[in-house]
């Protein structure tokens, strides 16, 4: 009898071995392909970030040489254009846990500073004798930072080096590992952090007092570790914080909690303020999958994790799709007013609407923004103040802070020029045009 069982179970459990066999072969190669997909994204990102600080090199030494106004003003626009470019690639990158927050607030206010001059009416208002001194420096600075990221770039390439050990030596802390990449960014980001203190101009430096303002916003107990960690287990709907651990980062203009949480599809790391226990941001770096979901599905899914988590009457302004993984940008919206300076990102992950990703920095330090005032300009008077080469497809009011720093309540009008999406901002009491933006994608039925 057992010969007669053991003959009929013998092909059943092969062939269950086979198949689990062949199971996890095929689960492994779809793991392979997502690894070397992200490996490769990662290699031209850096490899572009390389080329885009060579053409910012060639427009910033051009600029220095040029004497006409016209010229100055595309110069500028494009040094503008290409350090947005420079951000976005380092974005791309698995810079989580890298020290290269210097270098990125550099090319920030480098835009900042180029795009204020590319939009002035340069035979009205010529660069003054301290512009061109401070562009002379920024120059000098930038062409350091260029140089460093070709060295690197060349080690990277003679070593054949991969972004996903960058990402695995972080995460794990080995020391035994090539961290060539990992050194290459903080030797940058050191450098940076040692340059004098660049004249931006009032623009720049008003937008960065208001930032350093709004961190004393803060409100709410110093928390604790443990409660940090309690405070994650609730954003990611976890019953437990069982194998959280925790860093307290005393440096920079706030103090934050960083919490690891490792997971089996891929570690998660969240930044918790100290004062009041607030989420800043969000990260899980797990591998997402063939996209199942449509935007209507993944926004309703971001829209319920925000209400869990009580963030009110937030509306959609704009929205982006990369690797089956949806960006949704979100403000607060206060009666018929979208208050931009309390914004925040979701994003969403289109294999099964897991939320992978939150950005809550500007609404966390702007909770306490209120819209002030009433418009003096009807919606019809201020859309006279929009260029008429603009299709104006929506309007609405909205607060923001102007590109130089102050508040303003404004009519925002949404509409298109080539093809091309643009929002821009009138202000409500004097038709002053505060501020224009392109952008990418939007949900025009939000706004």
């Amino acid at each position: 009898m057992y010969r007669k069982i053991s003959a009929f179970l013998f092909p059943v459990t092969l062939l269950a071995l086979v198949a689990t066999g062949i199971w996890g072969y095929y689960e492994s190669q779809d793991k392979d392909s997502i690894l070397i997909k992200a490996e490769n994204q990662y290699q031209r990102a850096f490899h572009e970030l390389n080329d885009h600080m060579d053409q910012l090199d060639a427009e910033m030494g051009k600029s220095l040489a040029i004497n006409s106004a016209k010229q100055t003003t595309t110069s500028m626009t494009n040094v503008w254009r290409l350090t947005y470019a420079a951000q976005n690639d380092i974005g791309q990158l698995p810079m989580t846990l890298m020290p290269f927050h210097k270098a990125e607030e550099f090319l920030s206010d480098l835009g900042t500073f180029s795009y204020k001059i590319g939009v002035r009416d340069l035979h009205v208002n010529p660069m003054s004798a301290n512009e061109w001194k401070s562009l002379q420096s920024l120059y000098n600075h930038q062409k350091e930072i260029r140089s460093n990221l070709h060295q690197l770039q060349s080690k990277v390439l003679d070593k054949n080096l991969r972004w996903m050990d960058v990402e695995l030596a972080l995460a794990s802390e080995d020391k035994k590992m090539d961290n060539t990449i990992i050194d290459g960014f903080h030797k940058v980001n050191k450098m940076v952090e040692q340059y004098p203190e660049a004249d931006w101009g009032p623009t720049v430096n008003n937008l960065k007092v208001r930032q350093k303002e709004k961190y004393s916003h803060l409100k709410g107990k110093t928390i604790t570790p443990e409660e940090a960690k309690r405070e994650v287990s609730r954003l990611l709907n976890r019953p437990t914080t069982k194998n959280m651990s925790v860093v307290l980062n005393k440096k920079g203009d706030y103090q934050t909690y960083s919490v690891r949480y490792p997971l089996k599809s891929g570690d998660v790391y969240t930044d918790v303020t100290r004062i009041g226990g607030k989420v800043v941001w969000m990260i899980d770096e797990r591998a997402v999958g063939k996209r199942k979901l449509n935007y209507e599905q993944a926004e309703a899914g971001a829209r319920r994790f925000l209400t869990r988590l009580g963030y009110p009457n937030m509306s959609v302004i704009s929205y982006n799709q990369t690797d089956n993984v949806l960006s949704l940008n979100y403000v607060h919206r206060e009666d018929e007013v979208l208050v931009y300076p309390q914004a925040l990102t979701v994003k969403v992950a289109l294999d099964n609407g897991n939320i992978v990703g939150m950005h809550a920095a500007e609404y966390v330090f702007n909770f306490h923004e209120t819209v002030k005032g009433k418009p003096k300009l009807s919606q019809a008077a201020a859309q006279k103040f929009v260029s008429p080469r603009l299709k104006i497809q929506k309007g609405n009011l909205a607060y923001i802070y102007g590109e130089d720093g102050n508040e303003a309540l404004c009519y925002e009008f949404l509409g298109t020029i080539n093809k091309e999406q643009y929002r821009v901002f009138i202000n409500a009491q004097n038709g002053n045009e505060e501020f224009i933006e392109k952008i990418t994608k939007a949900d025009i039925s939000q706004v």
